[in-house]
């Protein structure tokens, strides 16, 4: 919270090589500016996990709140999305109970003086067909103008992402887009040639079942064993047999993995990996198929209008103790608020947190084997003006080549209203460098001034003397920030989780082992119709 001194900022240097980043040391002295560690409730989580470990005695105590028909157990986008369609269906006894002083997960955002800004994801692509949960929410809230039951829907301009949309310092300068394209080899040129057009060819590509080979909702995907059986390989393996081995073309898929996946393509499946580039078939009427939708504070717009939609059924700072069993049929939720134990009896509970919390939290469950979550740290970064550089002009996203994070997405960039001198960009850097559990110890363990020092110099090597005009960085750690979907993840693994505990059924990202908004809202939607179903039989 205290500015960081050019003592401080040099001392944080020593922890760099702790760190295991593989970035330059800073090359000019730093100026004075302020930064902070925020983030989710860490700290709460590990308290609550511990309180847990005696359940019995914790729970001895409560307030009895009287009953709902559905409680839904964390305000993340697949928690927001179950009450929206809850509602949508005429329920209207529920609450969603978030552990945070705030709703979102991870499409968390900020504000500052300057602008909104994200904390997590940061856009949509534009909806496939077959994701019409996606297309009638968007309808509902204006992004999409009409035909969203169409090929092509009509955008709303305002939230489609202007242009220049990104570029990719590279040999000193700036380029349009991120694929690598200055200093190719010829070789090179032919090898990333052939690899678009395998990708761009198994998007239309269909299994013997009639269905994509790869969808959004990855569940619409086909069943052929020609494409599920990539899921037993890692990418990178794929890479190799298909001999598309170039340092460049590699560089790229990597940094598509790490920006979905927080992990590099030797550590997803081949099937996750070609599904980043061929399971994205959305149109537009009025935008190109690789545009995106995008805000000031990211995915935080759809946090922002959902909260809207559910105001009264929010309750926050409401941390979930247990959910345990109703022998009349049920379960009984016990959560803190204020201190205090409380309790709802429920006929049915949503559980919307990520998978291996579900052990800490629900009575008897039992997780054969945990997933894999990738540890993000994201910095939003108050300047004074926007970045130069030499080559193209300044993008919505834009990318190093070189070191270990994605580069920055400008938050002002979708601002129209406003002009203002100083902008607020958010830095991304996936921990995919080192295992996850090491990657965690360091997010706890490692001072916010060594992270400071880190993406200070990152920039420095992208804007040089870009530190004179910081003003702040505030750093956002995320210990378990999205699954990874690892081999035999996709199409093996997470099948073996169960949709339901008795009358608790659950929803996450991780159902799918995709971290997406899509993914999230699908599985939010799904426990709901499943609940939905057993409404209507009783």
């Amino acid at each position: 919270m205290r500015p960081i001194s050019r003592a401080d900022f040099l001392k944080g240097l020593g922890g760099l090589a702790v760190l295991g980043l593989g970035f330059q040391f800073l090359r000019v002295q730093p100026a004075q500016f302020r930064v902070s560690m925020v983030g989710p409730s860490r700290q709460v989580g590990h308290r609550l996990r511990d309180l847990m470990k005696d359940g019995a005695a914790a729970l001895s105590s409560f307030v009895d709140c009287g009953s709902k028909t559905v409680v839904i157990v964390g305000g993340g986008m697949a928690g927001l999305s179950a009450g929206w369609w809850l509602k949508k269906n005429g329920i209207e006894d529920f609450l969603i109970l978030e552990l945070e002083p705030q709703v979102g997960g991870n499409s968390s955002f900020g504000e500052n003086a300057v602008s909104k800004f994200p904390w997590g994801a940061h856009y949509v692509p534009l909806a496939n067909s077959e994701s019409k949960y996606v297309r009638q929410l968007f309808l509902e809230l204006g992004i999409i103008e009409a035909d969203h039951d169409k090929e092509k829907p009509r955008y709303n301009e305002l939230y489609l992402c202007h242009d220049p949309q990104e570029r990719l310092f590279k040999d000193g300068s700036f380029q349009e887009g991120l694929v690598p394209k200055r200093g190719l080899k010829p070789s090179e040129e032919a090898e990333m040639k052939r690899f678009f057009d395998t990708v761009h060819e198994l998007r239309d590509v269909k299994g013997s079942d009639g269905k994509p080979a790869f969808a959004i909702p990855l569940d619409h995907s086909s069943e052929d064993p020609r494409f599920r059986d990539l899921d037993k390989i890692s990418f990178a393996r794929w890479l190799k047999e298909n001999n598309f081995v170039s340092r460049p073309l590699n560089w790229y898929v990597n940094y598509c993995c790490r920006d979905d996946y927080g992990a590099t393509a030797e550590n997803v499946s081949a099937w996750a990996g070609l599904h980043y580039f061929a399971g994205r078939r959305g149109h537009a009427a009025n935008a190109e198929t690789n545009s995106v939708v995008t805000w000031p504070e990211g995915n935080g717009f759809l946090v922002s209008r959902l909260k809207e939609l559910l105001a009264d059924k929010i309750v926050t700072n409401a941390p979930v103790l247990r959910l345990t069993e109703d022998k009349e049929g049920g379960s009984f939720c016990y959560f803190t608020r204020d201190g205090a134990v409380s309790r709802y009896k429920t006929r049915f509970t949503i559980f919307c947190a990520p998978r291996f919390l579900a052990p800490y939290l629900v009575e008897n469950y039992k997780l054969e084997k945990k997933p894999t979550y990738a540890p993000w740290l994201v910095a939003n970064i108050t300047l004074k003006k926007a970045p130069g550089g030499r080559g193209v002009g300044l993008a919505w996203d834009n990318v190093s080549y070189y070191g270990d994070s994605l580069g920055y997405v400008v938050a002002n960039h979708q601002n129209i209203t406003t002009r203002r001198s100083s902008v607020v960009v958010t830095y991304y850097l996936p921990l995919s460098q080192l295992p996850p559990d090491a990657a965690r110890r360091k997010l706890l363990n490692s001072p916010e001034k060594a992270w400071s020092a880190a993406i200070v110099d990152d920039l420095e090597a992208m804007h040089p003397g870009i530190t004179e005009d910081i003003i702040s960085i505030d750093l956002w750690p995320w210990g378990h920030g999205m699954i990874s979907p690892g081999v035999d993840y996709i199409w093996q693994e997470r099948r073996k989780l169960p949709l339901n505990q008795g009358q608790v059924h659950f929803a996450h990202s991780d159902m799918s082992g995709i971290s997406n908004f899509e993914e999230a809202q699908y599985q939010g939607v799904q426990a709901a119709e499943r609940v939905l179903a057993q409404l209507e039989k009783s």
